[in-house]
C-alpha cells in the first residue's frame, strides 16, 4: 500500500421497523397522508409500524436492558466494485477500504445563507429542553439521538436527529441506517431516541418509527450519492410509575414499582426540530454531531458512544470513491468520529444559543485520510434537489 494511501470505513449503520414494505406505495398500503396522493417517482417509501398492534410490538421489544446492551453498527461490504474500479480490496476492518478521494473542489467558504440559499427554517427547542448541555463549549442540540434497531439475532444503533416538518415527527439519518442495500430489506423495530444517555434515559421519549422514505435509487443500488432517509414516527413515549387511588407507586407480586406508558406527544415539541437547506454547494462551514463508539483501523477506541459529540469546520470539501459508487461526496476533514455517528446531522449556520441551524448533510462514511489507522474525516452525500424532494415528501404526513 502506498504510504499516504487513503482509507475509508463505513460508519454504522442504522435501522427500520416493519411487518410490511411498500415500494413507491401500491394500491391499498401508502400511508395516510395530508393530502393524498401516490408516491412520486424516485422515491421508495417503506412501512414501519403503521398499526397499533405493530407499534407495540416495537414498544415491547425495546426494554431498559436492550437499549443498553445494544452495539454500534458496521454493515457488511458493498457488493463488489464494477469493472475499472480503483477501490482494492476491503482491509481486516469490518466495512472498510483503500480508495483514493477526489481532490478538493476549489471555493470560497459560506457563513451564511444568501440569496440563492433554499431552505426551511427549523423550530427552536421549547424552554423545557435542558440549556446547559455542552461539549467542548458547543451547546449540543436536543434534537440529535440515536436510533436502535435489530438485524438478525443482534440489537444495534447509529445517530439522527429531529428535523422540522408540519406534523413535527419527522427524524433525518443516513439512508444505510434505515435499509440494508445490499439484501433489498429493512430491519426491525426502529425507535429514535432524542439525547439518548448512556445509562439509558430517555429524557425526551420514544418515538418509533411510521414510515421510511428513502431515495429510490439507494434503495436499489446502495449508491452512496443518496445515502440519507427520513422518517416519520409516533408520538413519544415514556414509562412512569403507576399510581394507586392513593397516589402511591404500585408495587407487582415481587415488591417491585410497576409502570405504565405516557404519551409525551409530538417530537417536535418535546426537542424542536432542524431546519432543511439544499444546493449549497461543496464548501460550506459545518457542525457535526453524532454518537462514535466504534474502533479505529488500528484498534484504538477515542469515544465510548455514551456521549454526543461534534465536530466544526470552516469549510467543507468535495470528495469522491469508487468503493461506495460516491461520485459527489462533500468532506469534513479533522472529524475524527468512528462508527456509531453515522446518520448524525451536518448543520450549517447552528446557533449555539438557539441550538438549530440547517440540516444540510448526515454523517455517511468516515475516512483515514493519511493512512496511519485512525480516523481524521467524515463524509456526507451533497444535499441537493433530490434529497430535498425526499425530504418534502415525508414532511407531508401525519401521524399519531
Amino acid at each position: 500500500m502506498p504510504a499516504r494511501a487513503k482509507r475509508i470505513a463505513l460508519t454504522f449503520c442504522g435501522a427500520l421497523a416493519s411487518a410490511s414494505v411498500i415500494l413507491s406505495a401500491g394500491p391499498g398500503g401508502a400511508p395516510a397522508f395530508a393530502s393524498g396522493s401516490s408516491v412520486p417517482d424516485g422515491i421508495t417509501s417503506v412501512a414501519l409500524a403503521q398499526t397499533d398492534a405493530d407499534m407495540q410490538k416495537v414498544v415491547d421489544w425495546w426494554t431498559p436492558d436492550r437499549l443498553k446492551r445494544a452495539n454500534s453498527y458496521t454493515p457488511p461490504d458493498k457488493s463488489a466494485p464494477s469493472s475499472g474500479s480503483k477501490t482494492t480490496s476491503p482491509s481486516s476492518t469490518p466495512a472498510a477500504a483503500t480508495a483514493t478521494p477526489a481532490a478538493a473542489e476549489a471555493g470560497s467558504i459560506s457563513t451564511k445563507l444568501d440569496d440563492k440559499t433554499r431552505a426551511v427554517s427549523g423550530q427552536v427547542p421549547p424552554r423545557t429542553a435542558d440549556q446547559v448541555i455542552n461539549s467542548k463549549n458547543v451547546n449540543l442540540p436536543p434534537t440529535v439521538g440515536k436510533v436502535f434497531f435489530r438485524i438478525g439475532n443482534a440489537e444495534y444503533w447509529c445517530s439522527a436527529s429531529s428535523v422540522h416538518s408540519k406534523y413535527g415527527n419527522v427524524v433525518a439519518t443516513a439512508g444505510h441506517c434505515a435499509y440494508d442495500a445490499k439484501n433489498g430489506k429493512p430491519v426491525e423495530y426502529w425507535v429514535f431516541i432524542p439525547s439518548y444517555a448512556g445509562d439509558g434515559l430517555t429524557p425526551y421519549g420514544i418515538y418509533v418509527g411510521h414510515t421510511l422514505y428513502l431515495n429510490g435509487t439507494y434503495a436499489a443500488t446502495g449508491d452512496f450519492d443518496y445515502d440519507y432517509a427520513f422518517v416519520t414516527v409516533h408520538h413519544g413515549y415514556k414509562y412512569a410509575p403507576d399510581l394507586d387511588a392513593n397516589g402511591k407507586p404500585k408495587k407487582d407480586a415481587k415488591g417491585q414499582t410497576e409502570y405504565k406508558r405516557v404519551d409525551t406527544g409530538r417530537l417536535e415539541s418535546q426537542v424542536g426540530g432542524q431546519g432543511f437547506a439544499w444546493n449549497r454547494g461543496f464548501t460550506v462551514a459545518a457542525y457535526a454531531f453524532g454518537y462514535p463508539a466504534g474502533p479505529n483501523g488500528d484498534g484504538s477506541r477515542p469515544f465510548n458512544g455514551r456521549t454526543m459529540e461534534s465536530c466544526l469546520t470552516p469549510a467543507t470539501s468535495k470528495i469522491s470513491t469508487d468503493k461506495w459508487d460516491l461520485q459527489n461526496g462533500v468532506l469534513f476533514k479533522g472529524c475524527a468520529f468512528t462508527s456509531g455517528a453515522s446518520g448524525g446531522p451536518w448543520l450549517i449556520k447552528y446557533s449555539n444559543t438557539r441550538r438549530i441551524g440547517y440540516l444540510n448533510g448526515v454523517n455517511s462514511i468516515t475516512w483515514d485520510l493519511d493512512g496511519n489507522g485512525r480516523n481524521d474525516g467524515v463524509s456526507s452525500p451533497y444535499f441537493n434537489t433530490a434529497t430535498y424532494a425526499v425530504y418534502s415528501y415525508a414532511a407531508r404526513q401525519k401521524t399519531d
